[in-house]
């Protein structure tokens, strides 16, 4: 036989050869892409009945028109940490004579102000 020929024939049987568990892989592969599209599918048909749900009942709250009685629809209220000041006052363990100013950690001392938790900020409960 020719030395081309042989060649062809190396190469058709390293074809042939199977590595020992690639069908095992492959039969994991496809388990594994299988629970994957099940869980991905119900995830996004769950967040788009949650959206469509939410966007109703604000719809309804909106047209009924409950006011919230916590912050009267401004959707805010003044800071219970720092009533409205925007700092707290703190003293360090070591040298309780001084007192010293921190920026409050509710509002972030810009406005004083922290969204309403009977409404979530929306105006209506």
């Amino acid at each position: 036989s020719s030395p081309r020929h042989c060649a062809s024939r190396r190469a058709a049987m390293s074809f042939e050869r199977k590595k020992p568990g690639a069908a095992a892989a492959k039969a994991l592969g496809g388990i594994a892409a299988t629970f994957g599209m099940a869980f991905g599918g119900l995830a996004v048909i769950t967040g788009v009945c949650t959206g469509v749900s939410r966007s109703l009942v604000v719809r309804q709250k909106r047209s009924a028109g409950h006011v919230c009685v916590v912050c009267e629809g401004r959707k805010y209220v003044p800071c219970r940490t720092c009533d409205g000041k925007r700092a707290i006052e703190w003293q360090p363990l070591a040298r309780p004579n001084i007192q010293r100013l921190c920026v409050c950690p509710t509002c972030g001392g810009d406005t004083g102000l922290q969204r309403c938790n009977n409404c979530i900020g929306l105006g209506y409960a």
